[in-house]
């Protein structure tokens, strides 16, 4: 860890992404993750500049148990796959960011079909919706019907590698959720016609 932390850019954070592909020591014989992982640690434990670490990691398991003694970080988090709810804003977002507003029954229509779907995977929806609607001479139109076509072409990772995704849910209950749950609305907007999709 660069020395210079410690003073000249102190308050900060310190953003560790994907944690265990750079310490996992898988292949290295040179030793570089053992000495990342002892640079690390000793940042860790004797910074007092004010620097908030903050480290992201796909399998739970797979950093050394030095790092997830207690102590280490302060706290750990888990992000779910995303609630329906939660899925109809994220399409809503990624759709919005191609210039295409879609009305709110068919959001919640196609939300209501990507159960397993993950925040990334929905941005690909989004993205490969726009992309067809482009295609077919309708920029900025996407219709139910295009959203799921391209619903149909994605298998989600929680699908594909259902294993992985269990254990990691089944680790959550050792961590705090990453966000409360969004509200349900008291009165549902998918009209009658949509409610067969399933």
């Amino acid at each position: 860890m660069p020395s210079v932390a410690n003073n000249a850019i102190a308050p900060c954070v310190l953003w560790v992404d994907e944690i265990e592909k750079a310490l996992s020591g898988s292949g290295d014989t040179s030793g570089v993750s053992q000495r990342i992982l002892g640079n690390l640690l000793t940042f860790m434990s004797e910074c007092t500049a004010g620097v908030f670490v903050v480290a992201t990691c796909n399998d739970p398991s797979a950093p050394p148990s030095e790092l997830k003694r207690k102590g280490r970080f302060d706290e750990n988090f888990f992000v779910d796959l995303p609630t329906e709810p939660e899925r109809c804003q994220i399409l809503k977002i990624h759709l919005e960011r191609f210039g295409i507003a879609v009305e709110s029954e068919y959001l919640e229509a196609i939300a209501n079909n990507t159960v397993k779907f993950s925040g990334a995977e929905l941005e690909t929806l989004a993205a490969e919706a726009a992309l067809l609607a482009f295609d077919e001479g309708r920029p900025q139109q996407v219709t139910l019907g295009d959203l799921m076509q391209c619903c149909e072409n994605i298998t989600p990772l929680a699908v594909q590698d259902a294993a992985s995704v269990e254990r990691m849910q089944s680790w959550a209950a050792t961590a705090r959720a990453a966000s409360s749950a969004v509200a349900q609305s008291t009165k549902s907007l998918r009209t009658p016609r949509f409610r067969n999709m399933n």
